[in-house]
């Protein structure tokens, strides 16, 4: 409270669980009483994009459990087994697979790990077939049919998720504008994968399909706003993917999202621009100490004009909406377009700097503190506590200079740019 920190929040980005709706419920209650938030509240409660992804994958998952089981358990033959672990390097050699990954175990509750797994194991599948020749005590090797149930989970299903996860959950200026097209692809794959020829294909995309509707509205209200607050794109984008995902009703989607922005808009016009009420006492304070004549014109005047004050502030929203878009360039910088532009759309500059800077993704920060992605290996985990010190510590320095380096070649092309 020392710090008006209620009064800086805007969304709040927690990922799928009741307890952390319940908070967000008491919060918005609370923030709202004091009418400190924008819209009643309808922006603050953003679900982890990354975590709704994980909700999605892992029931698509459920429905290739055997198979999952099968390669799973490959792994962990090959790992009990050092004569195993040689067969199985005979066969890679066997079948001129040399230089090929080695199939790592996954972690079950993080899909990404399965990904990997599978991606992994697909250009081994040969030599998977020569050791079950083999070994005698081989019996986890899947059979052709599941293997091209693999190749299609892998590139036409998998990927489309870990591309968009590797993209939500970037740490290197992760703009929330930037995120509508993985959401809106996702979606429009799901209702391509229900009509698959594939059987599997469909049973999978069933419950994918289902969780997406239950909780992907919450986050992509944001995100929709966010690209429309993108000068490249503004309106147009929303209205591309909306007529492919809703089709007849997309008229009725593409309003919601227009009249969302124009309330929006109104509710930061009335929060950021002088108050007309402070106008009107001021000048009507003024005209009383000096006994004006023109004391009742002041009245008149604010009372017949102030609607016309209101509507002069959504022209800006539409100016910027009518203005032509910006050229498309992958070396866009959002953050600076707004900083130029702010003299000219002072109210929108201000949307922008709430809403672009939104983190759709509590991954990013997780990622800053958990220890999970750096644990060696489970059959590796006798380390004495000083050395698991170490090892952590100096990759927090390695990572720590890259990032350092990442920053001054960014800052020395800005200078450049400026320069010439």
């Amino acid at each position: 409270m020392e710090w008006n920190l209620d009064k800086k929040i805007f969304s709040v980005v927690v990922d799928n669980a009741t307890l952390n709706d319940s908070m967000v419920k008491y919060l918005k209650s609370w923030l709202v009483d004091k009418s400190l938030l924008p819209l009643g509240g309808e922006l603050l409660h953003v679900r982890c994009s990354a975590h709704l992804l994980n909700l999605i994958v892992q029931d698509g998952l459920a429905e290739i459990g055997g198979l999952l089981s099968k390669i799973r358990g490959t792994v962990k033959y090959l790992k009990k087994s050092a004569y195993a672990n040689q067969n199985f390097e005979n066969a890679i050699n066997q079948c001129k697979l040399k230089g090929k990954r080695k199939v790592g175990l996954d972690v079950q509750n993080r899909w990404n790990s399965t990904f990997t797994m599978l991606d992994t194991a697909l250009p081994l599948r040969e030599a998977f077939d020569r050791l079950d020749q083999m070994g005698k005590n081989y019996k986890y090797n899947p059979s052709q049919k599941e293997w091209e149930v693999v190749v299609i989970v892998v590139h036409s299903c998998l990927k489309h998720f870990y591309n968009a996860t590797r993209h939500f959950s970037g740490t290197k200026f992760p703009i929330a504008n930037v995120f509508f097209p993985d959401i809106c692809s996702i979606q429009l794959q799901l209702m391509k994968w229900e009509q698959s020829e594939h059987d599997f294909f469909r049973h999978m995309a069933g419950p994918m399909k289902e969780k997406f509707e239950k909780y992907g509205e919450e986050c992509s209200l944001v995100l929709t706003i966010a690209v429309v607050l993108d000068p490249r794109f503004k309106m147009d984008l929303v209205e591309y993917y909306y007529r492919q995902i809703h089709g007849h009703n997309a008229e009725k989607y593409i309003q919601r999202v227009h009249s969302t922005l124009v309330d929006l808009y109104m509710d930061y016009g009335g929060k950021f621009l002088p108050s007309l009420d402070l106008w009107n006492s001021e000048s009507v304070e003024k005209s009383s100490s000096s006994n004006d004549a023109l004391s009742d014109f002041d009245k008149w005047y604010f009372e017949s004009h102030s609607s016309c004050l209101h509507a002069n502030q959504k022209l800006e929203l539409d100016q910027y909406l009518e203005e032509q878009k910006f050229p498309r360039k992958d070396n866009f910088d959002i953050l600076e377009w707004w900083k130029a532009n702010c003299p000219k759309f002072p109210i929108l500059a201000k949307m922008a700097r709430d809403i672009l800077v939104v983190p759709t993704t509590t991954v990013a920060s997780e990622s800053a503190f958990s220890v999970g992605d750096r644990v060696i290996d489970e059959t590796r985990a006798k380390l004495l506590p000083d050395v698991v010190k170490a090892l952590v510590t100096t990759d927090d320095w390695i990572e720590s200079k890259k990032k350092m380096n990442f920053f001054r070649k960014r800052r020395k092309g800005k200078s450049k740019q400026m320069k010439d």
